[in-house]
């Protein structure tokens, strides 16, 4: 009987080991995405669906991962808060605008943090919000253009063309929270930024994502031709366009990550 107890108590102090893992240890992606169109190498650090989630004391220890890359500008992807939580709301607000004291951040906004409130507090306070803007800098010798948009679905007829000029000899970069690839690229997007996935949330090995979009086990489904369903987590290219999709950092409807840890991606231009 003792015995029995032991293995069962080992057995969940594992499984709240793995989840505490899983769920609140924060991971670092790197990806290098090579243009003639880049002069010297760009850093892009992007975080993505906080919902509102605390690593360390005001998020200390996540403030520090992002320090050590050492990015020449930050892009947030939305959903930063979840919807109706006003706690989660000033943690996702003290984040955004504590890291726009010491870098360039951009923001686009996803379904959970689209409030009007939300996002005058940012722009009042450093953050640039990209709600159908576009932004041109210059990073020592390369230019970039960033786009953001603020879609939450796409209808049939969605076109970049009916918002936005491009300057193809430029590099461009989209930020999306969802995101619709096959549109970004047909726009001529070099590198569209997007969230809204977690990653699957829950991921298994060698099948991928759990569910996305609605669609069950999708990055193994043969059977579906949207590519969004497809595109889950990481990096994508259709044709010379590029998509990153980032798993996020927090857990949304429920707090249970699994093979796939909380995350922020640096990517580098070269």
């Amino acid at each position: 009987m003792k015995r029995k107890f032991l293995i069962m108590l080992f057995t969940i102090a594992l499984i709240i080991l793995i989840w505490w893992l899983n769920t609140y240890t924060i991971k670092t992606t790197y990806v290098t995405i090579e243009s003639d169109k880049i002069e010297n190498e760009v850093t892009i650090l992007q975080i993505s669906d906080l919902h509102g989630a605390s690593f360390g004391k005001q998020n200390k220890n996540l403030i520090e991962k992002i320090k050590k890359e050492n990015p020449d500008i930050i892009c947030a992807t939305g959903d930063m808060h979840t919807a109706n939580d006003e706690k989660g709301k000033q943690v996702a607000f003290n984040l955004l605008t504590e890291l726009a004291k010491e870098y360039k951040v951009y923001f686009v906004n996803g379904e959970h943090d689209s409030s009007n409130g939300f996002m005058d507090m940012l722009k009042q306070n450093g953050v640039n919000v990209l709600d159908y803007k576009k932004e041109a800098i210059t990073i020592n010798n390369t230019k970039l253009n960033l786009y953001g948009i603020t879609n939450q679905y796409y209808s049939p007829t969605f076109d970049l063309k009916n918002e936005f000029e491009i300057n193809k000899n430029e590099y461009n970069i989209l930020l999306a929270h969802i995101s619709n690839f096959e549109k970004f690229e047909e726009f001529g997007m070099d590198l569209s930024l997007s969230g809204d996935t977690h990653g699957g949330e829950i991921r298994l090995p060698l099948i991928g994502a759990v569910i996305n979009r609605g669609i069950w086990f999708p990055e193994i489904k043969s059977d579906t031709n949207d590519l969004d369903v497809k595109c889950v987590k990481g990096l994508y290219k259709l044709n010379n366009s590029y998509l990153f999709v980032s798993s996020g950092l927090g857990s949304y409807p429920i707090g249970i990550r699994l093979f796939n840890r909380p995350e922020i991606a640096v990517i580098k231009l070269k």
